[in-house]
C-alpha cells in the first residue's frame, strides 16, 4: 500500500490482515480465495485488486511491515556499532512474532507460500543486514568486509537454522539465540 497516511487504507488492509490471520487458524493459506479473503474482511474485491496484485502479494506487503516494525522496534535498544547485538535482537524479534503466532506459523510451514514468504524475509532482511553492517564498518567496529556477500551470508545461514528450529524446536528459543551470537561472534571478531 502506497499511501499510509489515509485512513481508509490503513484501516481496509488491517480488516485484510485480521481476516488473513483468523482464517488461516483453520484453513490452509493454499485453500484461502482472495474472495473469501475480501468476504471475511468485508471488504470490497476491487479494493483489494486496487492495492495488492494477489493473495501472495497482499502477504508480501504483511511480511515486510512486519519485519520492518522489528527492526524499528531494536534499533533504539541495542548497540548500532555491534552486528552481533543487532542481528541477536532481530532474531529474537522474527521468533517472537512467529511464536505468538504459532497456527498460523504451522499454516505456512505446511503450504505453497511458505517458499513466498521465506524468499520475502530472506529480501526484507537483506537490506537490513547490509544498513547494519555499514554503519558498523562506519563506525569502525567491523573489519573491512564486502557488506553484500557478507549480508547474503549471515541472512542466509540464519534463515535455515530459522527454518530449521521452527520445523523441529530441539533446543529452547534461548539456547538457539546463544549459538547464533557466538556464530555471530567468531564471524566478526
Amino acid at each position: 500500500m502506497s499511501k499510509k497516511t489515509d485512513l481508509r487504507i490503513i484501516k481496509t488492509e488491517t480488516k485484510l490482515r485480521e481476516a488473513l490471520a483468523e482464517m488461516m487458524k483453520d484453513t490452509s493459506f493454499d485453500d484461502i480465495t482472495v474472495f473469501q479473503l475480501c468476504e471475511k474482511a468485508e471488504v470490497r474485491r476491487a479494493t483489494f485488486y486496487k492495492h495488492f496484485n494477489d493473495k501472495y502479494d497482499f502477504l508480501n506487503s504483511i511480511v515486510k511491515t512486519r519485519l520492518s516494525e522489528i527492526a524499528t522496534k531494536i534499533e533504539p535498544i541495542c548497540n548500532l556499532e555491534s552486528p552481533v547485538d543487532y542481528f541477536t535482537l532481530y532474531i529474537n524479534g522474527v521468533i517472537e512474532y512467529f511464536d505468538d503466532r504459532p497456527l498460523i506459523l504451522s499454516n505456512i510451514l505446511q503450504s505453497s507460500a511458505f517458499h513466498v514468504i521465506f524468499d520475502i524475509i530472506v529480501d526484507c532482511t537483506h537490506s537490513s543486514v547490509v544498513n547494519n553492517l555499514m554503519r558498523a564498518k562506519d563506525c569502525g567496529s567491523m573489519r573491512d568486509v564486502d557488506t553484500d556477500v557478507t549480508a547474503s551470508f549471515i541472512n542466509g545461514g540464519t534463515a535455515m537454522l530459522l527454518l530449521s528450529w521452527f520445523k523441529n524446536r530441539t533446543i529452547t528459543k534461548e539456547e538457539l539465540l546463544l549459538r547464533i551470537k557466538e556464530l555471530l561472534k567468531n564471524f566478526f571478531e
